[in-house]
């Protein structure tokens, strides 16, 4: 794993990247996260970090004194843990990191850059993806966008998602009915291809629970960095 991704996500959680090595949990106030009214439990290895709202601190700090870490994946331990102040919980996610040498692109004939031409049939996949497009993140994923065409007709599209000047992720989404053959698997790499040409730190980031999505990883060459569980509340302070 490279020491990339351990900076990175040092960085975004406010540790040092030598801390990775040393077990134990801590909690840190949001760095990365500033502004989100919740917290994210964020386990790699042996190390914990839950990164959460300053003012939040102190009482997580407490919640977790002597807790397995394991535990702090379960959404049912801080239900139990802060019953009055959960509102819910979103994970565990799936958290990856790519060495590009192990990341090999073979072009699909059927797979494109999108451009400005594309814009009735782009309208055409988001409506029949509905729902699924705004938890795609794609509208958050412009750049380097890439798609199937299936004569004249998207059935996946992947982008690149910044989240930060020299890290990001790609964004995947396929339509239901067309949900095997490796079309969102080649629009990826596509994506993945463009993004380490440009020598950008390569995230991935998805649900423990679509397994689709882990095995895709997988197949590019991404390997498990960590995983997470955000818990959002329904104050940004604790009750005094």
């Amino acid at each position: 794993m490279g020491k990339g991704d351990d900076e990175f996500w040092a960085d975004f959680l406010g540790i040092e990247p030598a801390d990775w090595a040393t077990p134990g949990v801590t909690v840190q106030p949001h760095v990365g996260l500033r502004g989100f009214c919740g917290f994210w439990c964020f386990r790699r290895n042996s190390r914990s970090v839950v990164s959460a709202p300053a003012a939040w601190v102190p009482r997580l700090t407490e919640a977790v004194r002597g807790v397995a870490e394991a535990q702090l994946m379960l959404s049912s331990f801080w239900a139990q843990a802060l019953p009055h102040d959960f509102e819910r919980s979103i994970g565990p996610a799936f958290q990856g990191c790519l060495d590009p040498r192990k990341f090999e692109h073979r072009p699909h004939h059927a797979v494109r850059r999108v451009d400005d031409s594309d814009g009735a049939a782009l309208d055409e996949f988001r409506a029949a993806c509905d729902a699924d497009w705004s938890d795609g993140g794609l509208d958050r994923a412009p750049l380097w966008r890439h798609a199937y065409f299936e004569e004249g007709r998207m059935s996946a599209l992947a982008g690149y998602r910044a989240w930060k000047e020299h890290a990001g992720d790609p964004c995947i989404l396929t339509r239901s009915d067309v949900r095997s053959g490796g079309r969102g698997a080649a629009v990826t790499a596509a994506v993945v291809a463009q993004a380490l040409a440009h020598d950008k730190l390569l995230l991935y980031q998805t649900l423990e629970s679509n397994q689709a999505a882990v095995r895709l990883a997988f197949s590019l060459g991404y390997e498990r960095y960590a995983n997470h569980l955000a818990i959002r509340l329904k104050r940004e302070a604790p009750e005094a």
